[in-house]
Formats: structure tokens, C-alpha cells, sequence
């Protein structure tokens, strides 16, 4: 888990961006023409919907996986979720070969379900248990110290936060002109912790604003 002696460094952000290099799409900035003429600004998305698993959780969730010793990878990993953070760590299990167990709620839809197994394949069992995220989530925790596996977080981990950081790097080297004010997805926290972190030490001008579905 994430520990307040453990921060996020330019460094070792670069370190994990060259570990997910055969693994990660970098993927384009993208202007926005509507928003931008509507605004009168120069809008772009960083278009992470473009990765395999159609988000940017494969990079937190490979990057925890990648860090395991020999012995952890051969007793596998185990997580808890409703959606993108499993079909991470259910393509990094596919990647890796190694075996996965992905908690999910009960209401979690069939097509994530199948998606999910989709991009694990044989390496991967889909367990649905209770009714919310929290559900689901303990019963991963208790399965995991009874089976000595290893938990992938979807954000409160060190690894996981250095993996999501990566997205900072790669805004910051495909744009030349100053970046005003970052819109950055707040969840967890996971992202919102990398991103912010780098962008604080490599773009201190950016103003950056969390925003929330």
C-alpha cells in the first residue's frame, strides 16, 4: 500500500515508461475542433480510450504486476472490480502468464464481465460476489491472505500510481506549446495523484483541475 515515506519522482516515472513500452500504446494528443472554436481555446484529449483494454488502468496495473518477485508471480494476483481496473490486470495476466482471480460486484454487467475474460483468457477466473464495489473488494482482501497472493490495487499502491504517472510524460513530450490548465479525471486517486505529481515538478505553471463524472 501506499505509505506517506513513498512519493512519485520524475525519475522513476521514466523507469516505469520504458518497462511498459511493449506493453502500453503512447498514445496521440488529439485537438478537439467543436470545443476548441466553442471556447476559443486549443483543446486536446490525450485519447488513453485507444489502449487495448480502452483505458489507461493497463498501465497501473502491468507495471504493480511487473514488480512481483518470481515467487509472488507463481502465486498469482488478485483484485477487486467493476470494470477498466480488471481488464488491466486481466491483459497483464494474459501478458505475463500468469494466473489472475478478478473479484467483480453481482450488478456488474455481462458485457464487462466478458470482457474481462476476454483479455485474460485461461489465465484469469471472474468471481462475482455481493452487491457493491466494497463487497467485492473485502472478499478479494480475505481470499488474498488466505491464498498468500498478491493484491493489485486499482490505485492505492506505489507501482500503480507510477504506472498511471506515465500519461504526464508522454502530454508533456508531444506538445511544444505551455499547457494552461490540465482537466484531470479524479476517481480514486490513483491517476489523479501521478499525473499531478509530474506535472507539478516537470509543468509547475499548468493549473490543474480534478473533475468528476
Amino acid at each position: 500500500m501506499t505509505t506517506l515515506t513513498q512519493y512519485v519522482t520524475v525519475n522513476k516515472v521514466k523507469k516505469t515508461a520504458s518497462l511498459l513500452g511493449d506493453v502500453v500504446l503512447k498514445t496521440p494528443l488529439q485537438k478537439n475542433q467543436f470545443l476548441s472554436e466553442k471556447h476559443n481555446a486549443n483543446i486536446i484529449f490525450k485519447r488513453e480510450d485507444l489502449q487495448e483494454v480502452r483505458s489507461y488502468k493497463i498501465r497501473g496495473a502491468y507495471n504493480k504486476i511487473a514488480s512481483l518477485t518470481n515467487d509472488e508471480l507463481k502465486q498469482g494476483v488478485v483484485c477487486a472490480s467493476a470494470g477498466n481496473h480488471a481488464q488491466g490486470l486481466a491483459y497483464s495476466c494474459q501478458i505475463k502468464k500468469i494466473k489472475g482471480i478478478i473479484f467483480m460486484p453481482t450488478p456488474t454487467p455481462n458485457q464487462k464481465i466478458e470482457q474481462v475474460k476476454m483479455f485474460g483468457g485461461d489465465y484469469v477466473e471472474v468471481v462475482l460476489t455481493g452487491d457493491t464495489f466494497d463487497d467485492a473488494s473485502e472478499r478479494a482482501m480475505a481470499y488474498c491472505t488466505e491464498h498468500q497472493m498478491s493484491f493489485v490495487h486499482p490505485f492505492n499502491d506505489i507501482k500503480v500510481i507510477e504506472g498511471q504517472a506515465t500519461i504526464a510524460l508522454e502530454i508533456l513530450e508531444q506538445t511544444k506549446t505551455p499547457i494552461d490548465y490540465l482537466f484531470l479525471p479524479v476517481g480514486g486517486g490513483g491517476l489523479a495523484a501521478g499525473v499531478s505529481s509530474i506535472f507539478k515538478t516537470l509543468s509547475p505553471h499548468t493549473k490543474v483541475i480534478g473533475v468528476e463524472p
